[in-house]
C-alpha cells in the first residue's frame, strides 16, 4: 500500500519506519516546525503513572526501547527523576501512589531531598523518592535520529503544509493533491484543524516553558530530574544544559489554546518567579534566556487517540499525547501501523476512537492564565 504520514513529530516519524519496516510506501508530508512540541532541548523519560497500569507498563517498554536506541547513539540520560511534595506521601496523592508502583524507586525525606536538589527552600519539601529508573530525552537529536531511520529505510519527505484531507487524498497549500491508500494524521496539536471530527474529543494546551541562565549554575549540575509536588504546584525542571541553560516547565490545563501563540507572556514569567520566591531561591534572578509554548494534544483521560475516523476508513488518527506521548516514541510506532493496516495490537482497544471527557491525568495542577493576545 502507499501511506501518506501527516506530521513530523515522533507519532508521524514512528509510525512511517513501522509502516515502510512492513513493505509499504510511505511518505511523511508537513514542514519541520522549530515551534512544535517535539522539537526541544529535552523531554522527561519516566514510568512515573500512579495507579494506572495501561501507562505505567506501556512507559517501561519504552524505557527498555530508549535504552536500546542508546546503543546506536545516546539519546537517553538515566539522571533519575526526583518528585518531591509539600505534604507527606500516601497511597490518595499522584507521588505516592507512583512511588508504590514503581520497582526502582528510594523514597527521600526533607533532608534527602534538600541535599538532592540544593536549590530548593530547605524545609519546604517533605517528602518524596527519586526513581532510578528515569531521565530525560535530548527531544530534538531524538528526531534527528528517528529522521534518519525514516530515511536509511527510503520514507519520502513533502515538506509542504497541509490544507485539506480526504479519504485516500491530501491537498496541499500550494494546490498539490496527494493520493494514497491510507492516511495517518500525526500533527499534534493541529490535529483538530486538519480532522474536524476530532474537535469534540481532542484539545490543544499550550503549556509556559521558560529556559534559564541562573547565577549559580554549579547547583543544577549533576541533578536529576525534578518535580515539585507536581499535582499541586504543576512546576518540574532539568539539570543544566553544558551552556548552563536550566528548562522549567507547567504541566497544568495550559495557558492558551490559540497555536499561533508560542511565547510566554510577562504575567505568566511572573508567576514562575513568584514560586521560585516561595520554593526554589536558586532560580530567583535567573536570567530568561527565552520563552515557548508547548502546545499539548489533550485527549480524554490523557490517553492517545489512535484510531481509524468514522465514515472515514482510509484516515487514520494518531494524537492525543496529553504532554506525556514522546517517552513513547520507540514503541507508538506499532500501535500506529497496527491501526493503519488493520492489524492486532495488544494496545488497540485501549485507544480507540471514545465520546468526549475530562482531559488532563492525575498529575495535572491548578491553572496558570496567560492573557489573550
Amino acid at each position: 500500500m502507499r501511506v501518506i504520514v501527516i506530521g513530523r513529530g515522533v507519532f508521524g516519524l514512528a509510525a512511517a519506519s513501522a509502516i515502510v519496516r512492513k513493505g509499504h510506501q510511505v511518505v511523511v508530508v508537513g514542514p519541520r516546525d522549530s515551534g512544535a512540541s517535539s522539537e526541544d532541548i529535552s523531554r522527561i523519560i519516566r514510568d512515573d503513572y500512579a495507579g494506572d497500569e495501561f501507562h505505567r507498563s506501556w512507559a517501561g517498554e519504552a524505557i527498555d526501547g530508549w535504552r536500546r536506541w542508546n546503543a546506536s547513539e545516546v539519546l537517553f540520560r538515566q539522571t533519575g527523576l526526583a518528585s518531591v511534595t509539600l505534604e507527606p506521601m500516601d497511597s490518595t496523592t499522584f507521588a505516592g501512589a507512583s512511588f508504590a508502583n514503581l520497582a526502582s524507586a528510594r523514597r527521600l525525606d526533607a533532608v534527602g531531598v534538600t541535599g538532592l536538589l540544593g536549590f530548593l527552600t530547605p524545609g519546604r519539601f517533605v517528602d518524596g523518592y527519586l526513581n532510578t529508573g528515569a531521565g530525560w530525552a535530548d527531544a530534538s537529536a531524538a528526531l534527528r535520529f528517528m529522521e534518519r531511520d525514516c530515511e536509511s529505510q527510503g520514507v519520502g519527505v513533502v515538506p509542504e503544509k497541509v490544507a485539506q484531507i480526504g479519504d485516500g487524498w491530501v491537498g496541499l497549500m500550494d494546490d498539490g493533491l496527494l493520493r494514497a491508500d491510507r492516511v495517518v494524521v500525526a500533527a499534534g496539536a493541529w490535529t483538530p484543524r486538519l480532522v474536524p471530527e476530532t474537535r469534540p474529543i481532542l484539545t490543544p494546551a499550550g503549556q509556559p516553558v521558560l529556559y534559564l541562565r541562573p547565577a549559580e549554575t554549579a547547583r543544577f549540575r549533576d541533578v536529576p530530574v525534578w518535580a515539585l509536588d507536581l499535582e499541586t504546584t504543576g512546576f518540574y525542571g532539568f539539570p543544566a544544559t553544558p551552556d548552563g541553560v536550566v528548562k522549567v516547565g507547567h504541566h497544568g490545563p495550559g495557558i492558551t489554546e490559540r497555536l499561533e501563540v508560542r511565547t510566554v507572556s510577562d504575567p505568566v514569567v511572573g508567576s514562575f518567579r513568584k514560586f521560585f520566591q516561595e520554593a526554589a531561591p536558586g532560580l530567583v534572578g535567573a536570567r530568561v534566556a527565552r520563552t515557548r509554548v508547548c502546545f499539548y494534544c489533550d485527549a480524554p483521560g490523557g490517553r492517545f487517540l489512535v484510531d481509524r475516523v468514522p465514515g472515514r476508513p482510509g484516515v487514520v488518527v494518531a494524537a492525543g499525547g496529553s504532554g506525556h506521548g514522546f517517552k513513547f516514541a520507540p514503541v507508538i510506532g506499532e500501535l500506529i501501523a497496527a491501526v493503519a493496516l488493520d492489524e492486532d495490537h495488544p494496545r488497540r482497544a485501549a485507544t480507540a476512537w471514545r465520546p468526549p471527557g475530562p482531559r488532563g491525568d492525575a498529575a495535572r495542577a491548578g491553572a496558570i492564565r496567560q492573557p489573550p493576545r
